[in-house]
């Protein structure tokens, strides 16, 4: 039962199956995983940025953390 429902789309997944049906050729395919792709990196920074405002991150924590031998 449990292995039935994780085949299962969600809302988003079924939302762009939905839009890639208008799309005519490879490279509006393209054009779009581009887009997606810029899309989640922006998430991806913003999450980075926001973990180091509030855990005061630095450059310098960061050098210590790759010149750490412990790492």
């Amino acid at each position: 039962m449990q292995a039935a429902h994780q085949n299962k789309l969600n809302s988003v997944q079924l939302n762009l199956i939905k839009t890639f049906q208008y799309l005519h050729n490879e490279r509006q395919i393209s054009e779009i995983d581009s887009l997606i792709d810029f899309y989640l990196e922006k998430k991806l920074d913003d999450a980075i940025t926001k973990m180091e405002s509030q855990n005061g991150y630095t450059e310098e924590i960061y050098e210590q953390w790759l010149n750490s031998k412990n790492v």
